[in-house]
């Protein structure tokens, strides 16, 4: 499945990719059945349970649940069939640890962006709680129904297997949704509960080490080199800002490098390729809601920076036209993909094809939430070459009052102290009609493949994906990269 994935991508990382675009009066004309396979695959889904995913993910689950029930059939009449889900456990579990978010080789080789393989990592860990409950519950069974069970408990190799079980089902428990948005600590340091089951899988099992090993090697070598890249590199912080309105912390740093749309802990909002970023912190949980108090008069702030990690999920510089959708703090990777492609072109590299056009939408539930990015938004516009533009939207959704009524860009709001004056582009009061913009976005760039970006709460982006699914035609196709958060409130 995996290879398959990488097949699936590999025709965009050709050096072939999309020279039709290179001549701008000839239309793109793909075949019907494409066109449709495109729109399915970029509607979202519309069973409610599964309303997170897309409706690739379906047939991706139901043949990785297939999969695992075929090679988990069995008869299970002898205490030695047991001992097959014990082996479908430590190779789900050798396939999880070669899949995490950073410690993937998939991701750089095969072109696998870092949201699939997670998806598959998930999987393979489900299914290996699954077949390793399978395996110590039958197993259990067998020696109470021969009241031996007292007497294998005595073994050491038995309770080292039922702590390796703990482990693993614990790891599942944290790894709730529910858990991570409200706990992320606890998710995240229940997690290394991975190094007990391999512990006790490798002491447990006979040929553990060919399935757990490669994947263990690989973690350990990453962490290596995490640890030497935060170690050694000397990263300043050099402007820390909190706005309290969205309650939101910006950092700005210097000594390390960014990619397009990158992920570390937070995503960075800063062109890639310079010596430095700006990171924007949401103030949610202990340690996200900390980052307002942090710099200043408490003192110095240390920062450690994860990443950049995984690889882009579309080359955006080979699309004549991006669109980027956005909601309140979901303008980072929106952020990070225009200063990308505007300082590229304003260097004269990089970019493939001639003209670049962005369009960028964000939506905000007060206007002063606009004054995060005004800074980096007037910077980009002035950067804007006749190849390369760079079309602003600012909507706000929420409450109105007399001091954040519709304004257009270049009108001073006040702001409770701050003044957020010369906001570029144009504000709209009102959720935008996402229907109607990607029409008038299709008549502005006929015959062109577009490159999308969405960022926000998942209603937002369920909308883009109709809108961008309904305007996919023969004559260009709207391909779509998400990014979801689900905070408290609305955009």
């Amino acid at each position: 499945m995996l290879f398959l994935e990488s097949l699936v991508r590999l025709p965009r990382y050709l050096p072939g990719f999309m020279k039709r675009h290179k001549n701008p009066n000839s239309l793109l004309n793909h075949f019907p059945p494409r066109v449709f396979l495109h729109k399915l695959a970029t509607l979202p889904s519309p069973i409610p349970f599964l309303i997170r995913h897309t409706i690739p993910s379906l047939p991706r689950c139901l043949v990785f649940t297939g999969l695992s029930i075929l090679w988990g059939w069995n008869r299970i009449r002898y205490s030695t069939d047991y001992q097959l889900y014990g082996w479908l456990t430590i190779a789900n579990d050798g396939l999880a640890l070669l899949l995490p978010f950073r410690t993937n080789l998939f991701s750089i080789i095969a072109r696998i962006p870092a949201p699939t393989l997670l998806m598959y990592h998930r999987w393979a860990g489900v299914a290996a709680v699954t077949h390793a409950s399978l395996h110590f519950g039958l197993t259990a069974q067998q020696y109470i129904r021969t009241r031996q069970l007292d007497t294998v408990l005595q073994n050491t190799r038995i309770r080292i297997g039922i702590m390796a079980w703990a482990a693993l089902a614990l790891m599942l428990l944290t790894s709730l949704r529910i858990v991570r948005r409200r706990a992320f600590e606890l998710f995240y340091y229940l997690h290394f509960a991975f190094l007990i089951f391999i512990g006790g899988a490798l002491y447990h099992a006979t040929y553990g080490f060919e399935f757990l090993l490669p994947g263990l090697i690989l973690w350990a070598l990453d962490r290596v080199a995490r640890w030497y890249l935060w170690y050694f590199r000397n990263i300043t912080v050099t402007e820390v800002t909190h706005y309290h309105s969205g309650n939101v912390t910006k950092i700005k740093f210097e000594g390390a490098g960014t990619t397009a749309a990158g992920q570390t802990w937070v995503q960075i909002p800063s062109a890639p390729g310079g010596n430095g970023g700006v990171l924007a912190v949401r103030g949610l949980g202990a340690m996200g809601s900390g980052c307002g108090g942090g710099g200043g008069d408490h003192g110095k702030m240390r920062v450690r920076l994860d990443g950049p990690y995984g690889v882009e999920p579309l080359p955006w510089a080979k699309f004549p036209v991006v669109v980027l959708i956005a909601g309140r703090i979901g303008i980072t990777p929106a952020m990070s993909i225009a200063s990308h492609l505007v300082k590229q072109g304003a260097t004269g590299g990089g970019l493939a094809g001639g003209e670049k056009h962005i369009h960028l939408l964000w939506c905000v539930s007060d206007v002063s939430h606009a004054c995060w990015f005004q800074e980096e938004l007037k910077a980009l516009m002035a950067l804007c070459l006749p190849t390369v533009s760079l079309d602003i939207s600012i909507h706000v959704t929420g409450g109105a009052s007399a001091s954040s009524e519709v304004r257009m860009a270049r009108e001073e709001v006040g702001l409770g102290g701050a003044m957020c004056d010369g906001l570029p582009g144009e504000v709209h009061r009102g959720k935008p009609d996402l229907g109607f913009w990607f029409q008038r976005l299709k008549g502005l760039r006929l015959g062109v493949d577009v490159a999308v970006n969405l960022c926000g709460l998942r209603s937002l982006v369920d909308d883009a994906r109709r809108a961008a699914a309904d305007v996919s035609a023969k004559t260009g196709l709207f391909n779509v990269q998400e990014e979801v958060f689900e905070f408290r409130g609305t955009t």
